[in-house]
């Protein structure tokens, strides 16, 4: 579903970034780390393909990965309004829930990329009746 319909791709080393009309999804490499270095690429990114536009981030962690929390002290939740985090274990649910604390924005975890997209969407409600990723 999300795979074919994004407008612009970023690739990393170890992460790549997928940006859709609302949402960007990234995801990071098995057992790297999301450092201010990685994080600083990624937001100049975001905002360079958003613009003015707020948008959503979803954080789709299929593999295991850590996440300095220096990172969430470069995010501007004025832009970046939302951040979906997509995760099968508790490990996950429990690394997100301390994340949470870390930003001002909404935040969501999301056991599927779907769920994680459909939250996404319910900020646009322009967005809530299309059947587009």
């Amino acid at each position: 579903m999300t795979s074919t319909n994004y407008f612009k791709k970023y690739e990393y080393p170890n992460a790549e970034l997928l940006c859709y009309d609302n949402y960007v999804i990234g995801k990071v490499h098995e057992g790297a780390t999301v450092d201010t270095e990685l994080a600083m690429r990624m937001l100049t990114d975001v905002n360079e393909s958003y613009k003015d536009k707020k948008v959503i981030f979803i954080s789709n962690r299929k593999f295991g990965y850590s996440v300095d929390p220096k990172v969430y002290k470069l995010v501007n939740p004025k832009k970046l309004i939302g951040i979906a985090i997509v995760g099968h274990t508790k490990e996950q649910k429990i690394q997100a829930t301390i994340e949470q604390t870390l930003y001002s924005g909404s935040f969501g975890f999301f056991d599927s990329l779907d769920k994680a997209i459909a939250w996404a969407h319910s900020f646009f409600p322009e967005l809530r009746n299309s059947s587009t990723g």
